[in-house]
């Protein structure tokens, strides 16, 4: 469960920009948010995040990712190779650390977990954990440019501490390497990061579709329930396994053949879709054949429906892509819904489609805008807009300028 998210001096993203899913006070849609069991915490079900063109929304989904991916993949990188870490730099702080924070809930105990750093190092780094709801600080580790040194404060941490803090590189995270030498306290806190579902513009479309293979495979009736239910027209899938043999190189001797094939070797899946065609009778289709939007929609199924089931969290940037406003709306609502989402799962999601910008759906709480001010991108709630209306159309208010996040158009006149 995601509580909040912190974020300063990354890319578009100059101070720090605060993101959370603490609901607020307000009593509409109580099926958005569901209560924390031994916390006295409300959270959102989900998010959307608008904005124009340029405003910073993708750069706030890499940020998520970026945190990610250090925490996941920082302890078996390489002495000296540069973390993935791009800093404001139409500013003066494109020197200083980025910075990511973030609270969270994981096996029932709630944490709170950061770092700065830079390409090339980590300058600090803590963790704190409230089991029973008192907070206790787990590690702080922090680096002295005068010594070029790190000092840790760890007395809660059970383990081979001085282990963990001797085999730390400087471009590596202390969790991320306590973990690789078996922290069993720090597992929570890193199987975390590890299951977030996070879909960037840029791609990610691989592993989602191996994760709707494997939803297929372990339960193929529910998913094609759910293809059915938003009308596109497939009554049925298959899924073929295939391996694939590349040809061999001419240059390769042949007592190396035998091992280069079996090296690379790789599975592919086929899928089709049946469709009933007018006489009654049943089609096979290759997935090529579908649409785009029909392609997407099965693709994004599987990470769906495995959030869904483990109660996980799903970050989509671009959610409306290729999607009917329909279908976006549909999968939304898989999250809103009580019987569906039992677990409390929770989707964050950027979009254009100002169609789900509506009453109806969302409360104003889960309603996030990124612009862009003096160059650097601020993100901000609808909430934080007081005096609104209760039955105020959002998706109007929004196009009309109410709430900023849109792009400003020049006339066209002077145009050629």
């Amino acid at each position: 469960m995601l509580i909040e998210f912190r974020v300063k001096n990354f890319r578009s993203f100059q101070g720090e920009q605060v993101f959370s899913l603490v609901a607020s006070s307000q009593k509409q849609h109580q099926n958005n948010t569901f209560k924390v069991e031994n916390e006295n915490l409300t959270l959102l079900k989900s998010a959307a995040i608008y904005g124009a063109n340029a405003a910073g929304k993708s750069n706030f989904i890499k940020a998520f990712a970026v945190m990610s991916e250090i925490v996941v993949k920082s302890a078996i990188v390489q002495r000296g190779e540069k973390l993935p870490i791009l800093p404001f730099l139409l500013g003066q702080d494109k020197d200083n650390p980025t910075e990511f924070e973030i609270s969270f809930i994981a096996q029932g105990i709630r944490y709170k977990y950061g770092f700065s750093t830079t390409q090339e190092q980590i300058i600090k780094e803590w963790l704190y954990a409230y089991p029973n709801g008192r907070i206790q600080q787990w590690f702080l580790r922090t680096y002295d440019e005068k010594t070029q040194e790190y000092t840790y404060e760890d007395r809660n941490l059970i383990g081979e501490k001085k282990l963990w803090e001797k085999s730390t590189r400087e471009n590596a995270l202390f969790l991320s390497t306590a973990i690789q030498l078996n922290s069993e306290q720090l597992k929570p806190i890193f199987d975390w990061f590890l299951l977030l579902g996070i879909s960037t513009n840029s791609g990610d479309f691989a592993n989602s579709f191996n994760i709707t293979i494997d939803t297929f495979q372990k339960q193929p009736k529910e998913l094609i329930d759910y293809l059915k239910s938003v009308d596109l027209d497939i009554e049925n899938l298959k899924i073929e396994k295939q391996e694939f043999e590349p040809e061999v190189p001419s240059n390769i001797p042949k007592e190396m053949r035998e091992q280069f094939k079996q090296f690379a070797k790789t599975t592919r899946f086929k899928v089709q879709t049946t469709h009933i065609n007018q006489q009654g009778n049943p089609i096979d289709f290759d997935i090529e054949l579908e649409s785009e939007g029909t392609q997407k929609f099965f693709t994004f199924l599987g990470p769906v429906l495995n959030t869904l089931k483990n109660g996980r969290i799903l970050i989509i940037d671009e959610l409306h892509n290729h999607l009917h406003p329909a279908m976006t709306r549909f999968i939304i609502e898989l999250f809103h819904n009580d019987k569906i989402n039992t677990k409390n799962a929770q989707l964050i999601f950027t979009t254009h489609e100002t169609s789900v910008l509506n009453k109806d759906i969302f409360r104003k709480d889960q309603i996030y805008f990124c612009e862009k001010q003096n160059k650097a991108t601020t993100i901000y709630s609808m909430s934080d807009f007081k005096g609104l209306r209760e039955n105020i159309d959002y998706e109007k208010s929004y196009l009309l300028g109410r709430f900023g996040a849109l792009p400003r158009l020049k006339s066209i006149k002077g145009l050629k």
